[in-house]
């Protein structure tokens, strides 16, 4: 092996896709690596939101790197085996293609944060127990679509600059009462089943699995609160009302603006809830690619899975009334 190709070949094991090649001369060939290892990465990464549900968040997270992994094993055996050596390149294209290939993973990846996914963190306890303080987790970007029951993050109406999360009960014109803590939407009482007596935060009260449209969630009643009635509250034509799912312990659609105005416009959605990405709660053993589409049960509640199971086999029709206010 010549010093030329010891050296492409030192590029290659410590540097970016396809650079041994292209320090060879090979620049076509260094080029086609290179892209494959970026193009690859955008568009798995592009496609997280759609692979997660079917092969799992963790999966899905894992497959761009797998593919950059694999990209280098096979560029780098390719390299090897490559007998041919072209012309000297001049040092400062190796450089540049050497820059190139550090700046074009990280550009992807940024395409993706800007257009498809958004990573945000959990400031409070009022989604629990489905999303538990400081979980981190992925926001779709390209889908803001507001649906019945989904987890959304918003910017506060109240302060814009802070995000939160919450679950969308009350779509557009829609009215939402709350009566003994449970809500109404549209006159109708959303359907519920007790799961048992849980004990979040030293606080005890009732889980309960709750349906609405085609989602099926979590949501916990502290016992020492009483239910509270709310509203009625009306969802603007271009706003949504939201909850949190620890219903005693959350400011939401419910006391925004002094109860007043509690919508969350379309304006305000950064992005539709898909999955944690990273667990920090010492209540929960898992820690990565919880799915938020379904009910998942944190480690210290998974002896309430048969309730759980119960309550979604029995579940009844969760689609509200169409608004009955004109």
């Amino acid at each position: 092996m010549t010093s030329r190709k010891l050296i492409a070949v030192a590029l290659a094991f410590f540097g970016p896709w396809g650079i041994g090649h292209f320090h060879l001369g090979q620049r076509k060939r260094g080029c086609v690596w290179l892209l494959a290892a970026i193009v690859g990465l955008g568009v798995l990464g592009a496609l997280l939101p759609v692979i997660g549900p079917h092969a799992g968040w963790s999966v899905a997270v894992a497959l761009p790197f797998v593919w950059m992994l694999a990209v280098w094993m096979v560029s780098f055996i390719d390299l090897l085996r490559s007998p041919n050596e072209k012309p000297r390149v001049p040092v400062w294209q190796t450089v540049a293609f050497f820059a190139a290939g550090l700046a074009g993973p990280v550009i992807a990846s940024l395409l993706v944060r800007a257009f498809v996914l958004a990573s945000f963190v959990v400031p409070t306890q009022s989604m629990q127990p489905t999303v538990l303080p400081n979980d981190h987790l992925f926001a779709s970007r390209s889908d803001r679509r507001a649906r019945y029951g989904d987890v959304v993050v918003l910017a506060s109406p109240e302060h814009p600059e802070q995000m939160l999360v919450k679950r969308v009960i009350a779509m557009p014109n829609d009215v939402l009462e709350m009566k003994q803590g449970r809500p109404e939407v549209n006159g109708w009482r959303v359907p519920s089943c007790i799961v048992g007596t849980v004990t979040l935060d030293d606080a005890t009260g009732e889980l309960d699995v709750e349906f609405l449209g085609d989602a099926s969630y979590l949501v916990f009643y502290d016992g020492a609160s009483p239910g509270a009635h709310a509203g009625p509250l009306y969802a603007s034509p271009d706003g949504v009302l939201v909850l949190g799912d620890d219903r005693m312990s959350s400011a939401d659609s419910r006391t925004w603006h002094h109860g007043i105005d509690g919508n969350v416009a379309s304006s305000a959605l950064r992005g539709r809830a898909l999955f944690v990405w990273l667990r920090t709660s010492p209540i929960d053993t898992r820690h990565f690619g919880i799915g938020l589409a379904g009910i998942v049960l944190p480690a210290t509640l998974a002896h309430l899975q048969p309730e759980v199971d119960h309550c979604l086999a029995t579940r009844p029709n969760a689609t509200p009334p169409a608004p009955f206010r004109h």
